[in-house]
């Protein structure tokens, strides 16, 4: 994974003179895959008396009279809960009062199989249109369209019936989605943390969506703005830790101790008695007014791994201290079905196909006061007599008798969190024959355009670009492309336009061998020249969907001659000799192949992409090493494409 830093980074807290204070933390949250668990859509649950639970260590079976509650799924039936090897359970945090539902004109039940009732639909009018190729309930999903979903704010007495109506209302087929309509509704109710440092801003509301950093409320997605400006978190948060990179080290045990990776969490839950919890924020409050306040499971993952942040300068947008971009190799999370494997030695586990998004939040502060002391009491307060630290644009002496000057200083901006996101990206369980030996991660950065186009992204190229592995090593050669990039205006950062070749708006690849010969460096080696795919030890198609006919056909042919014209025709070839000729561009190709995954012969090779090697203004390449000794990369593991 790379990133820049727009106002810089990193240097140890003790002994760098150059230390900028920051942290950075990558999270990640999966769900099961929709292909294989086709209740996993962004439809309101059909049952809010029971719901499928990820089983915990400290409660198995998931006992609702036991702490800690297991956390919910997003798998909606019983037949798919089973197959995940999840818990069917009867419901606590999201229970009937909790869960958004409408049995009409019947025994209100608060579930479809018990309504006696008409039983509200969801938001989506056509009942099919969840199996449909477009997929347009998909969770998780990048959507057709940049724009936001829709949200409107319920009111003080309202039901689960009118909830359900607003959701409905709300949550729109073609825009994406990752956070569920659910979590950003609660945080629009909930009571903000009055313990804050807020400086001298005026929010305009007391729940969690306001903070000093979104005084306002300006809501991108469904994502909760208390949660993104602040980690660790107090409440129950569904993503998951990776990594914290800081400036001070010295804080990691209490930034591990804290993440819900392993801990427990805890929040307020609606009651008969108090139909309204969910706005109070802390215990006392909860129980006071016949609220539940439960305690939700941890993640029951490994604490995320706690490091230096790399250094970067500040206003530069490029790379680091050693000339590289800023980077982390994030070896990708095994998700394991749950169940009766709790307690299975990891080896033996069975994967789950997932569904993941991943994002990267960045938070800068100052010196200009003391960010780990400052709390609500340093808020300024006229009547009180408290000016904040920080003013927003004051005015400073500098000895004139008359005239003061005055300083840039946003104090909603004086410390705070930025925050980027991939697209959806699966997770498939590796095949067994793999065993424990370690896959490696060969994707494409970058998107389509020149360097200014582009900007502060970059033009296409592999990643990772130098790859040293053993002959033991597996890699799986892939990428993700589109067919309707746009960088019309206003173009974000850069320009405007998408410089390349082939049909415009379009992305391409493919991965050919490249042979060290003077001037030919530039120029594909032809198939008789080739070493890279033709001595290769095994390689095999990295998509279930199509691995079976692959391998029939790579059976009755020459398989390594196969798989040299798979990855220089993205698929095309050999699947699709005698129909369409492949344009000379790739045009007719696919932007987004699932590839192969490759188990090199010792050698070093050298592989470019044919399309967007522009002789005059970029190059697409990659370097493979295979040894006898333990692997390494430099580079990154992840692609910025997400898949």
């Amino acid at each position: 994974m790379e990133w820049t830093h727009q106002h810089g980074c990193g240097g140890n807290e003790h002994d760098d003179p150059h230390k900028l204070n920051c942290n950075v933390n990558i999270q990640y949250m999966c769900e099961p895959d929709q292909d294989v668990f086709p209740s996993v859509t962004d439809t309101p649950r059909e049952d809010c008396i029971n719901s499928c639970q990820i089983p915990d260590p400290a409660n198995p079976n998931c006992d609702p009279a036991k702490k800690p509650l297991c956390r919910d799924s997003h798998i909606k039936t019983k037949a798919d809960c089973d197959k995940a090897g999840y818990q069917w359970a009867a419901s606590v945090f999201n229970d009937a009062l909790n869960c958004p539902h409408e049995c009409r004109g019947g025994n209100g039940a608060a579930s479809k199989a018990l309504c006696t009732g008409t039983w509200t639909s969801d938001h989506h009018t056509d009942p099919s249109a969840c199996s449909d190729a477009t997929k347009p309930c998909l969770y998780f999903r990048d959507g057709l369209t940049t724009a936001r979903q829709e949200f409107t704010q319920g009111g003080n007495a309202e039901t689960q019936a009118t909830r359900l109506t607003r959701r409905n209302d709300n949550v729109r087929s073609e825009r994406g989605l990752h956070e569920p309509w659910e979590w950003y509704d609660e945080c629009s109710q909930r009571h903000r943390n009055r313990g804050l440092f807020t400086a001298d801003q005026n929010l305009r509301g007391n729940t969690a969506i306001y903070t000093r950093q979104n005084p306002n409320n300006n809501r991108r997605g469904y994502e909760c703005p208390e949660e993104r400006d602040h980690w660790p978190y107090w409440h129950d948060s569904p993503w998951k830790d990776v990594v914290i990179m800081t400036d001070r080290l010295d804080l990691c045990p209490f930034f591990q101790k804290e993440s819900q990776n392993v801990r427990t969490k805890n929040q307020c839950r609606n009651t008969a008695e108090c139909p309204q919890c969910i706005r109070y924020n802390n215990e006392k409050e909860c129980t006071e007014r016949k609220g539940a306040w439960v305690t939700i499971a941890s993640h029951n993952i490994p604490q995320p791994e706690c490091i230096q942040a790399p250094w970067s300068r500040v206003n530069h947008l490029g790379n680091g201290r050693d000339g590289q971009a800023l980077s982390y190799n994030w070896t990708l999370p095994f998700v394991p079905k749950t169940g009766a494997n709790l307690g299975t030695a990891l080896e033996s586990l069975e994967g789950m196909p997932s569904r993941c998004v991943m994002r990267l939040r960045y938070n800068i502060s100052t010196d200009d006061y003391d960010v780990w002391k400052v709390n609500s009491t340093f808020n300024n307060n006229n009547g009180g007599g408290i000016d904040s630290p920080v003013r927003q644009n004051p005015e400073v002496d500098i000895g004139a008798k008359t005239t003061a000057l005055r300083l840039a200083i946003n104090t909603n901006q004086f410390g705070r969190t930025f925050q980027d996101r991939s697209h959806a990206f699966l997770l498939r369980p590796r095949p067994a024959h793999l065993g424990t030996r370690t896959v490696y991660n060969l994707n494409v950065r970058g998107k389509r355009g020149n360097i200014v186009q582009t900007f502060p992204s970059v033009e296409y190229d592999f990643m990772p670009n130098h790859l040293e592995i053993s002959e033991e090593d597996f890699v799986h050669i892939q990428w993700a492309g589109s067919n309707t990039h746009n960088n019309g205006n206003p173009a974000g950062d850069g320009q405007a336009g998408d410089a390349g070749e082939g049909t415009g708006g379009t992305d391409r690849h493919n991965f050919v061998q490249v042979l060290h010969r003077g001037m030919g460096e530039s120029f594909p080696a032809t198939w008789e020249e080739n070493t890279m795919i033709k001595q290769a030890l095994d390689i095999f198609d990295a998509n279930p969907d199509t691995a079976t006919a692959t391998a029939a056909k790579d059976s009755a042919g020459d398989k390594r001659y196969n798989w040299g014209l798979r990855l220089a025709t993205a698929g095309y070839y050999p699947e699709k000799e005698g129909e369409e000729q492949l344009n000379n561009l790739l045009n007719n190709a696919v932007p987004s192949y699932m590839g192969a995954v490759v188990r090199f012969a010792k050698g070093e090779y050298n592989a470019m992409c044919t399309r967007n090697h522009n002789f005059s203004n970029r190059d697409q390449k990659s370097f493979i090493k295979v040894t006898g000794k333990s692997g390494k990369i430099s580079g990154t593991i992840a692609s910025s494409g997400g898949v």
